[in-house]
């Protein structure tokens, strides 16, 4: 057996495996994304037995994938659909027991660090204090730090798949659904301004999921078609063209967006809508792409501690 590493990331919108190798620096040897939204499928508050055997299933299967790259050890993080349900802390630990894994549900101050530490040892920012964003299903982390330290974090408890569920919105969005979701981001994300007014950052960086769907959908329409990488620059104002036409889009018309990665669809459209409202408030030198987040976090964290 090799020294490999599996870690799994069981979000609210979609599970995520990575696979590294066993000794630093961090190398990463695989991603792969797989479409199981648990929290669409799951009631508001407690999990019920259908929607504990559709964890067990989409667990079992993103295993698989794991035990084809031969590795030692498994961990996992369970986020913001495990943390908001009464037996959350049960599903994980019988996971744990059913499985061998050791997947932890971690609380959002953590999840943020770890998305800091995941995105830095991606990029390399040439300036700094760094804002790092990350839009998940079910929660929003901003981080901002300089080279050696956490400044500022906060996670927030919406996400793209949670403000989907939370409001009755047309399809594709009308004036009233925009107006109405820019109020509720409005009221909500004052902690960030004014974060951004003490801190100042310097460079931006969007981690993985969304922000790598918007990167590859502005390159694609630019006759790019390689795959994306983390320290990709965006261009601003391909990327605002690309943020406007996601956030007026229809379902059907997202499918046919080439460069668009399909499991994204049913929700990218919001993630664009809360990327525009911050971008707007945002005034950085550069806006860069991490493929690494808060997987190669828990994995960086784990190599340095042994």
């Amino acid at each position: 057996m090799t020294n490999n590493i599996a870690i799994i990331d069981l979000g609210s919108n979609l599970t995520k495996l990575v696979v590294v190798s066993g000794k630093l620096p961090l190398q990463v040897i695989h991603r792969s994304v797989y479409d199981t939204k648990t929290l669409k499928s799951a009631p508001k508050g407690v999990f019920d037995s259908v929607s504990i055997k559709r964890i067990e299933n989409d667990a079992k299967q993103v295993l698989e994938v794991a035990k084809s790259f031969d590795c030692s050890t498994t961990l996992g993080i369970a986020t913001s659909a495990f943390r908001t349900r009464k037996n959350g802390k049960e599903i994980i630990a019988n996971l744990n027991k059913k499985f061998g894994t050791s997947i932890e549900i971690i609380e959002g101050t953590r999840e943020a660090q770890l998305i800091y530490k995941g995105a830095l040892a991606s990029v390399t920012p040439r300036q700094f204090p760094v804002l790092v964003m990350d839009i998940g299903g079910g929660s929003t982390e901003f981080i901002i730090g300089s080279e050696t330290e956490v400044l500022w974090k906060h996670s927030f408890d919406f996400g793209s798949t949670a403000l989907t569920n939370e409001m009755e919105i047309s399809n594709p969005l009308n004036t009233k659904d925009i107006s109405a979701l820019n109020s509720k981001l409005g009221k909500m994300l004052p902690p960030i301004f004014e974060a951004l007014n003490q801190f100042s950052p310097k460079t931006f960086i969007g981690t993985t999921g969304a922000f790598e769907s918007f990167a590859q959908i502005t390159e694609t329409e630019k006759g790019n078609n390689f795959p994306v990488e983390s320290g990709y620059q965006y261009d601003m104002e391909k990327l605002n063209t690309v943020l406007t036409t996601l956030i007026s889009s229809s379902t059907e018309s997202r499918r046919n967006i080439e460069g668009m990665n399909k499991l994204r669809v049913p929700t990218i459209h919001i993630a664009a809508l809360i990327f525009k409202f911050v971008l707007n408030r945002l005034s950085v030198e550069s806006y860069l792409l991490s493929l690494g987040d808060v997987k190669e976090g828990l994995a960086l964290e784990y190599l340095e501690s042994r």
